[in-house]
Parts: structure tokens; sequence; C-alpha cells
């Protein structure tokens, strides 16, 4: 029984090496050669024609280049906006909630958040990634109100509430301090 073991080991391990050197592995090389490149030629055209590398170049161009982070730029502007709130003049208290909303809109882009205007890519935010989603919507609603309507009566206390609204949804994803 162990002579026919043997014998079957030593008959397989030799057409597994005589394979390896017939004729057909050769050609199968050469097929398997020959496909690798085709598809791999396909790929990067592929690749190519729908930029992903481009997209990727782009989004990640500020930190190869060692610019600012997001967030040290927000810090900056957010604290123009600050400034702009304890103004008394009306014009740079419109100026803060709408900059403040520019802001956070621009915020919802870098996150990827589809849509063609703000309130299409606040749909896409719940309660469970800001808190205050309801109130965002109402500091968003009070911004068109002061953009398309120049005679829209303004109290400073709806503008700072619109600001702090803003400043609370930046802070809770870590875009400020």
């Amino acid at each position: 029984m162990i002579d026919l073991i043997a014998d079957i080991t030593s008959n397989l391990r030799l057409s597994v090496i005589n394979f390896g050197a017939s004729e057909w592995t050769a050609y199968l090389r050469s097929l398997g050669i020959f496909l690798t490149l085709f598809f791999g030629f396909l790929v990067i055209i592929l690749i190519n024609k729908i930029g992903v590398l481009n997209k990727f170049s782009k989004a990640t161009s500020n930190f190869l280049k060692g610019g600012k982070t997001p967030k040290k730029n927000l810090n900056a502007s957010w604290q123009k906006i600050l400034s702009r709130l304890k103004q008394s003049d009306e014009a740079n208290l419109r100026l803060a909630l709408i900059e403040a909303d520019n802001i956070f809109d621009g915020l919802l882009k870098l996150m990827g958040l589809p849509g063609e205007s703000m309130a299409d890519r606040l749909k896409y935010l719940n309660s469970a990634q800001v808190s205050n989603i309801e109130e965002i919507w109402q500091a968003h609603k009070l911004r068109n109100q002061l953009v398309h309507s120049s005679e829209y009566p303004i109290a400073r206390s709806e503008i700072e509430f619109g600001v702090r609204v803003y400043e609370k949804a930046l802070k809770e994803l870590k875009f400020i301090d």
C-alpha cells in the first residue's frame, strides 16, 4: 500500500514538473501576459476618463503644497465674522450672518454633500450629524430674507442668533475651535 501511494505521488510530481515545461504552458503564459497588459491599459484609460486622479489631486492640493489646514483658515475667517458682529452698523451685522452662512455652505460642499444650493445640501444632514439642524435651517432662512429683501427689518438679536447657530455647528463638526 505504501508503494502504491509513493508511486502516485511520484507520478503526480512528474506530471506537474512536465506540465511546466510543455508547449501549452508557454502559450498560457503568453496569453496571461497579453491579457494582463490589455486589461491594465483599459483600467488606466478608465481612470483617466472618469478623472479620479484629477479630483483626488484637487482635493488634496492644499495639504500637499503645505498650505494652511481648513481649520486654521476658518478660525481666522470666523474671528472676522465675530468682529463684524460687534459692530453696531446694519451692513456689518448683515455681512456677519451672510459670511457665516457662506462658510457653512462651503464646508457642506467640502464634505461632499450633493445639491445645487445650500438648502439642497442641508437636506442630507440630520440631528445625528449636527445637533442644531433645525436652528441652522432657521438661520439660513433668515440669511435668505436678508439677501433677497434689502428692506427686511433686522434685529441684532436675530443676527446674533444666526451666527451663534453656525458657530455651534462648526464647533460640533470640529471646523473651528
